[in-house]
């Protein structure tokens, strides 16, 4: 076998999984949130060779987010989505990066937000507020596209990953009709942030990708980290048939789901926003 950046990956296959490594360079990620979470899922994802990697965050590089992987000093100012760009770029050029520094729920956004997101194979998330995560929810269940919920407990010290299948495994939505034992959350207001409850639940995020993705093992359904404890909690999930996302009298039921929006059709759509604008 030729030797390539790829080489210690692939071998893999030679412990009994019927894996094509290359498939990857043909697949779409999207991550977003370029935080303690996203860093570290966008660089594994980049390493392991994926195809397009597109990142969404509207946040700028500030002092506190030093403590987490990727970011330095002189990154201080910078749009996240940018330095990270530039960084997983020269550690692997073969991928092709594009960057999205806006929020996500900008009205003005939603139309090319939509356009990216069916675009893509699937998509990981490292948001850090309930809106958000609700929204992309709702987007990623409309559009039938799969994707990888995590993220970490106000103290640091703990985190989940949950990945999302649309109308086949619960939603983010369903988990709030069933009980899940969260560990207890008192203090301070502020969000901390410990670089290696990050790096856990970003690797977990980034195996379950490649699960789907190159279609071998099985995917975990929830699973819950605990630092303190040093456990791993694994939950069963149900989707929740009436949940007002995924239920059964949503949209799935119909048969006319929108069709993919074409690049020419989105640019009509954002000329005709510019001009009512």
């Amino acid at each position: 076998m030729t030797k390539d950046r790829y080489t210690r990956l692939k071998a893999i296959k030679e412990f009994g999984y019927d894996i094509n490594w290359d498939d990857l360079k043909k697949l779409h990620t999207g991550i977003v949130g370029i935080g303690g979470l996203g860093c570290v899922s966008a660089e594994m994802a980049v390493r392991c060779g994926i195809g397009k990697l597109s990142l969404f965050d509207f946040d700028n590089v500030d002092i506190v987010n030093l403590n987490r992987n990727m970011f330095k000093e002189g990154d201080i100012g910078q749009p996240k989505v940018d330095v990270a760009s530039q960084i997983l770029k020269e550690i692997n050029p073969d991928v092709e990066i594009q960057c999205f520094n806006t929020d996500i729920m900008a009205p003005g956004f939603e139309s090319k937000f939509e356009y990216e997101i069916k675009q893509m194979d699937v998509i990981l998330t490292g948001l850090d507020n309930i809106p958000a995560r609700e929204y992309l929810n709702a987007k990623c269940v409309l559009f039938k596209i799969p994707y990888i919920d995590a993220g970490a407990s106000r103290s640091g010290l703990s985190g989940y990953v949950h990945p999302i299948i649309p109308y086949k495994t619960a939603c983010a939505k369903c988990l709030s009709s069933i009980t899940i034992d969260l560990p207890d959350e008192k203090g301070e207001s502020c969000v901390a942030s410990l670089p290696s409850t990050m790096a856990i639940l970003a690797s977990i995020q980034i195996q379950e990708m490649l699960k789907y993705l190159l279609k071998f093992g099985k995917m975990v359904d929830y699973v819950m980290y605990h630092m303190i404890t040093g456990q791993f909690l694994n939950y069963t999930t149900l989707r929740d048939v009436n949940c007002p996302i995924c239920g059964n009298k949503t949209q799935r039921d119909k048969k006319d789901v929108k069709p993919k929006v074409t690049q020419k059709e989105l640019e009509d759509i954002i000329e005709k926003s510019n001009k009512n604008g």
